[in-house]
This record gives structure tokens, sequence and C-alpha cells, in this order.
């Protein structure tokens, strides 16, 4: 398949589908990896996660794990409404939030107390489809794709580049993703059962 939108539609029914019990048991299972085999987690100070939706994995036995060791836990929050730009608001437990146009909740803080890309350590990222090269198809609106431009694009002004870790489950997995050069490539893709790794240019 080579059509984004069609490679789109089927793999979010394919998300969707999955029963609740199973959506939990990946969620646990993306966590244990997570902890086992990524390092950075242990070096990073800001973490931003996101509020899982449609299926996406849930990533809160993580965020709270990481508040317990005195991370710094972050969600994204669109910039504006009319830029897709997404910048990052800190989170803990009990935390006042507001749904987005999306309907995707976000923490309820000042817009100054907002934080770019480049003040994050490391930013977990949710998938619609992923391959073997670890390329990512996203929901669509490029928000993830046009706020790392500014760390990784070609005229980033940025020298700090956060650490990228995509989450999904296993039937997301395609074997090849149509990649265009916009598309911002994780370190590191997880599921339950892929934990991939591509060889980077950017030398992170």
């Amino acid at each position: 398949m080579t059509d984004k939108k069609a490679i789109r539609q089927l793999f979010r029914k394919k998300r969707l589908a999955l029963p609740a019990y199973r959506q939990q048991l990946a969620s646990y299972a993306v966590t244990d990896k997570v902890l086992r085999k990524i390092s950075a987690i242990q070096r990073a100070g800001t973490i931003a996660f996101y509020i899982a939706k449609d299926g996406e994995i849930d990533l809160l036995p993580l965020m709270l794990y990481c508040r317990k060791q005195g991370r710094q836990c972050y969600l994204p929050v669109l910039e504006s409404p009319d830029e897709k730009m997404l910048r990052f608001a800190e989170w803990e437990p009990g935390q006042a939030m507001s749904k987005n146009k999306y309907g995707i909740a976000e923490p309820d803080v000042p817009r100054n107390h907002l934080l770019s890309a480049a003040e994050m350590d490391l930013i977990f990222m949710p998938l619609v489809a992923f391959d073997d090269c670890g390329n990512r198809l996203g929901m669509g609106g490029g928000y993830y794709d046009r706020t790392l431009a500014q760390c990784y694009g070609e005229s980033a002004a940025s020298s700090q580049k956060p650490f990228l870790v995509a989450t999904g489950h296993d039937v997301q997995y395609i074997p090849q993703l149509p990649h265009d050069a916009w598309d911002i490539i994780p370190h590191i893709t997880i599921t339950p059962g892929h934990f991939i790794r591509p060889l980077r240019m950017d030398g992170a």
C-alpha cells in the first residue's frame, strides 16, 4: 500500500478493534519494555507523554512511575487554533485538564508555562502505523513533524534534540510505509513485540 490515507484508515480500524483487555496488556508490556530497554529514560529529566485516544497505547502507568522517580512529566498542548504546532505543559496526578478541539485532554495551565520540544529530554509519540525502517505514520495533522522540525529539520536552530520514542500495538505494523522528506523518524519504535532502532543520520 502506498496511499497514506488508505493506510491510516485501515490501521486505525485495526487499533480500534482491539478489545480492552488486549489494550491494557499492551500498555503494561510497553511500559515494562521501555524501562528495561531504553536507557534514555533513566537520564531524562523532562519527559513528554501523550493522552491515549482511540486505542492508542496508554502510557499512564509509565507516567505515574516516572513521577514517583522525580521526573518532570509533560503533555502536548495545541499552540494555537491556527498553527499546527505543539507546546508542552507539565502534568501531575490530579492536574486540572481541559479538552482541545480534537477532544484530547490537555493540562489547564497559563500559556507562559508551556515549554518547547527542544526543552524536552525525551518525547513519546503515538502512531497509526510503523514499518521495518522505523517510519511512523501519525493521524495526518502533521503536529509532531512540524514541531520536531525545529529540532531536527534542515534549518533547525536548536542544538537540543530530544530523544524520540514512538509507541504502538503489534497490529499496527506494516513492512513498508510511504515516507516523505519532512517525516520525522523516531529513534526507537516500540510495541509489545517490536523494538526498532533505525540507523539515523543526525548523530542521535
